[in-house]
């Protein structure tokens, strides 16, 4: 994975760790864990550099509440699939395009990446609840687009992204998902970071994967850093404990060496990866 790859990472890493602190020294809010950031697009010279087989364009998709979100599609020749990707916190498309972009190429596969609503050229304000919505707009977009086999997409997403991508395949049949860096549920990741006796708002109540385990029938990979501190790979071994896929339609890869935004930079999760579309989409 080139070094700039992995200075990307390292820049998200930091940047989630302060937009995830609390703003009270108990209390978990909404507006202190969704602190939007706003960017550009990704340019062609710039995936180009990083990831030459990809072709760029702009699309604009139509949330449920006619808010206005922006996202880039990145197709390749004979791509086998294509992944849907929900970045986490702080990510926003012009920074991060471009990295994301040199892991997928070598995949074989297309990729479409999401802003947030409110991050990078998205509109309005984001609450949990509407990224969830948002999620189901752009698969809907994504799936109707001409050339894309609807059969043939994945869901992608990493921390907060993983609340966006988890909703998705819970609701829509999908072609695999992969949970990158997520939770349990608030709860449990508010005690986990804020300690014992944690309150959090009512928005967040319940929210998180654990919830959607029961109904997600689609190949399922739990992909976390072994020193990840803002969602440990405990959090994974329970979402995979909990789900009742059979052992060969789910896996868990908990990367050596990795934080919580680095997983993709490492060697040992472009393997995982690769099985796992194995899997999902079948040998090139």
């Amino acid at each position: 994975m080139p070094n700039i790859v992995r200075r990307a990472c390292a820049i998200l890493s930091v940047s989630l760790l302060l937009a995830a602190a609390p703003a009270g020294a108990a209390q978990l809010t909404e507006a202190a864990l969704l602190r939007p950031v706003p960017g550009g697009t990704v340019t062609q010279e710039a995936v180009s550099a990083l990831a030459p087989a990809y072709r760029v364009t702009d699309h604009t998709i139509v949330a449920a509440d006619g808010t206005r979100l922006h996202a880039v599609l990145l197709r390749q020749p004979n791509a086998r699939g294509t992944i849907l990707y929900f970045g986490g916190n702080g990510y926003t498309i012009e920074r991060f395009g471009a990295p994301v972009a040199a892991f997928f190429a070598p995949l074989g596969v297309d990729l479409m990446i999401v802003d947030h609503r409110g991050y990078g050229m998205s509109q309005g304000q984001p609450t949990v609840a509407a990224l969830e919505s948002d999620g189901l707009a752009a698969f809907d977009y994504l799936a109707g687009l001409r050339g894309i086999d609807r059969a043939r997409i994945l869901v992608h997403g990493q921390s907060l992204g993983s609340f966006t991508a988890g909703h998705v395949a819970a609701h829509r049949p999908t072609a695999g998902v992969v949970l990158e860096s997520t939770i349990t549920s608030a709860e449990q990741w508010a005690t986990a970071m804020i300690g014992e006796g944690a309150t959090i708002d009512d928005a967040l109540r319940n929210r998180g994967n654990l919830r959607y385990m029961p109904g997600i029938a689609e190949p399922l990979l739990l992909l976390v850093g072994a020193d990840d501190r803002v969602t440990p790979a405990s959090f994974s071994q329970i979402l995979f404990d909990a789900s009742p896929l059979p052992a060969g339609r789910k896996t868990i890869a908990i990367v050596p060496g990795a934080g919580h935004n680095d997983a993709l930079a490492r060697p040992e999760a472009l393997a995982a990866y690769q099985r796992f579309l194995a899997g999902a989409l079948g040998s090139r």
